[in-house]
């Protein structure tokens, strides 16, 4: 549990670890500790590239399905104007990323959406000045219908 800035691709590592060892430390199984991790990373990593930094926080909670990590990416940009379109892999909430544009980028476009895949609910909440990116991963998966 923990706060941690995010401003440059070695603080992107550092949350990341930190994501894996609580999630370890809270009884998740390896492979769902190194999903948390990589949720984590995702996360920190947009934050390096969209918002010129901010900060990951981590924490367990107990929500309706029993006990869960939390990973929050807070920052101070704007909200994801489409949030359900940048989920979808290749896309930023703008649309489709062009292929030439993707080579610039260094990634596919598809963090968000991966994010998504490896936790059991993400969301936005918009903030007085920026957003939080919540991704919340439970002990127990609930099944999915």
């Amino acid at each position: 549990m923990g706060r941690y800035r995010v401003t440059t691709e070695a603080d992107v590592i550092g949350a990341r670890v930190a994501a894996e060892r609580l999630a370890l430390q809270e009884g998740f199984l390896r492979l769902a500790a190194q999903e948390v991790a990589l949720v984590t990373s995702e996360l920190a990593w947009n934050l390096v590239r969209h918002a010129g930094g901010g900060e990951i926080e981590l924490a367990m909670t107990n929500g309706p399905h029993g006990p869960a990590l939390v990973v929050a990416a807070i920052d101070g940009s704007p909200p994801i104007a489409d949030l359900e379109t940048a989920l979808l892999d290749g896309h930023t909430a703008n649309g489709p990323i062009p292929p030439e544009e993707r080579m610039r980028r260094r990634g596919l476009g598809s963090g968000l959406g991966a994010a998504l895949r490896l936790s059991d609910r993400l969301v936005q909440e918009v903030l007085p000045k920026g957003k939080r990116i919540v991704a919340t991963r439970y002990l127990v998966r609930p099944s999915r219908p």
